[in-house]
């Protein structure tokens, strides 16, 4: 078990600075990613936020359920860490030949170039199938070009891959909202929050629903709400 006082003492200086190569150079030479995850438990609270944080510079597919669990972290703080981590690693995660074109197509979905962008996302999974969020991005193409239903493909392909990939739950019930299919948007949100239950933009979704579900299906149709992707820094 790694002593909390010891991981500060290598992390913070570093982190003071702002330089994040040197923190993950720091903390790789001293452990690996699940051992930092055993400092999410403990009662400290400096700690668990630094070692959320930190787990999003050198975290890797081993250590997405301990972050999971931090999403549940009593503290806001540590569950923002914890949500920035795992988009983190899940942009990350994938084959080195699959870099080069889930890039650009991330550039391309910034610029708003979505037909171009999914071509890239496609490239991104087909050199590594295993690639979740070169699916959950290509869903968020397709919803912007309002291609519900294969947006909702990606995001299951997302899922299938993630299980926990709130972000793609999220979504999917945007596309379901977008059908008109209340009931099963209903179900994708409450999967998302039973995964982040913080995530605020989907709990007022789920209360506007259930609180006006006829006018809701109506409103929906003139204004789509966002698919879920990673926080802004």
């Amino acid at each position: 078990m790694i002593p909390a006082r010891e991981f500060l003492d290598v992390v913070l200086p570093a982190l003071a600075q702002g330089d994040a190569a040197a923190v993950a150079g720091h903390v790789l030479a001293r452990w690996r990613p699940v051992e930092v995850c055993s400092l999410l438990n403990r009662g400290d609270l400096d700690t668990r936020r630094v070692a959320a944080m930190t787990l999003g510079l050198v975290g890797d597919r081993t250590v997405i359920h301990c972050l999971a669990k931090a999403l549940h972290d009593p503290d806001l703080t540590v569950n923002q860490m914890a949500e920035h981590s795992l988009w983190a690693i899940w942009f990350r995660c994938a084959h080195p030949a699959a870099h080069e074109p889930f890039r650009r197509g991330v550039a391309l979905l910034s610029d708003e170039a979505y037909s171009e962008a999914i071509g890239h996302f496609e490239q991104a999974y087909d050199r590594d199938p295993e690639f979740a969020e070169a699916y959950n991005q290509c869903a968020i193409a397709h919803f912007f070009l309002d291609q519900w239903q294969e947006a909702i493909e990606d995001c299951r392909r997302t899922l299938l891959q993630v299980p926990i990939h709130f972000g793609a739950m999220a979504s999917m019930g945007h596309c379901h909202a977008q059908l008109g299919d209340l009931d099963q948007a209903l179900q994708c949100y409450r999967s998302a929050l039973t995964i982040n239950p913080r995530m605020t933009a989907i709990r007022a979704a789920v209360a506007r629903i259930e609180a006006c579900p006829q006018a809701c299906k109506t409103r929906v149709k003139k204004s789509p709400p966002r698919p879920e992707s990673p926080p802004r820094s």
